[in-house]
């Protein structure tokens, strides 16, 4: 991928829904000239040593990160915490979420069987750590189910559908401040996508740094107007691909993110560590 350099604050890999490993991850980071890339699984800081060590020697940077799986308003809110300590007392916080999120996809698969599709959990074992419906649209692809991931999400995992079964979240706030408690910067993931727009003032209230403007799924004017909020209130900015698969979703550094992005929330971070 061609252009100038640029970072990718928002990436999974195969710890929690991503399809890659920390290190094929880095390898693609780097074809696309991205020089940091922040790994945020989903409610999980597992694999912090593999991903750092991936990086080293690359010159791309390594940023631990985690995405929170929070809700506001009844509704699903992202919020990621950049630059997240995986030593920290508070990581035990996120083994009830670990174990939430192992029950409900037992819950899942057991529909499914009702419906006279049978996928096991040995099925989902070697896709990740900490499981989402991204694993099993995957298994029902390679079952021969479905053709594709697009089309498990239509027939069964769309939410309110045969099979979705809500997950647990921390409420905003309490993520919020487990985001901190964790060392990191708490940025609002994809807000565009999200359907939080009109929300974000009082998020920022509510003690978010700031908000993920760059973003593939946002639309120029979805960027713009983010942009021009976050100057208003003095919000940090951020920006990722919030890739997870080749061909299944953005690719790394596809979204492309200015370097002079991270200093700030580099030095955020540094002042809670």
């Amino acid at each position: 991928m061609a252009g100038a350099k640029s970072v990718d604050l928002h990436v999974h890999s195969c710890f929690s829904d991503g399809r890659l490993s920390p290190g094929d991850i880095v390898q693609r980071a780097a074809r696309n000239n991205v020089v940091a890339i922040a790994v945020t699984d989903h409610d999980t800081l597992r694999g912090a040593d593999e991903k750092i060590a991936a990086c080293a020697g690359t010159g791309v940077e390594c940023v631990i990160g985690i995405e929170l799986s929070c809700e506001y308003k009844g509704r699903e809110a992202h919020l990621l915490s950049l630059f997240a300590d995986p030593s920290s007392e508070w990581v035990a916080r996120l083994e009830d979420m670990r174990l939430a999120r192992e029950r409900r996809m037992d819950e899942m698969l057991e529909r499914l069987g009702r419906l006279g599709v049978g996928v096991e959990r040995s099925d989902l074992a070697a896709a990740g750590l900490v499981y989402g419906r991204p694993h099993l649209a995957r298994a029902l692809v390679e079952k021969g189910v479905v053709k594709n991931v697009g089309e498990a999400f239509a027939r069964y995992l769309y939410d309110d559908g045969p099979v979705h079964v809500a997950k647990r979240r921390f409420a905003f706030a309490e993520g919020v401040d487990l985001a901190k408690k964790l060392g990191g910067v708490a940025v609002i993931a994809h807000p565009g996508v999200s359907g939080l727009l009109d929300e974000l003032d009082e998020m920022l209230r509510l003690g978010a740094d700031g908000i993920e403007a760059y973003n593939p799924k946002h639309s120029g004017e979805t960027a713009a107007r983010l942009f021009r909020f976050a100057k208003e209130k003095g919000a940090l900015i951020s920006g990722g691909s919030d890739f997870h698969a080749p061909g299944e979703t953005a690719d790394i550094g596809s979204q492309r993110v200015p370097v002079d992005v991270l200093e700030p929330i580099r030095d955020l971070a540094a002042t809670r560590k």
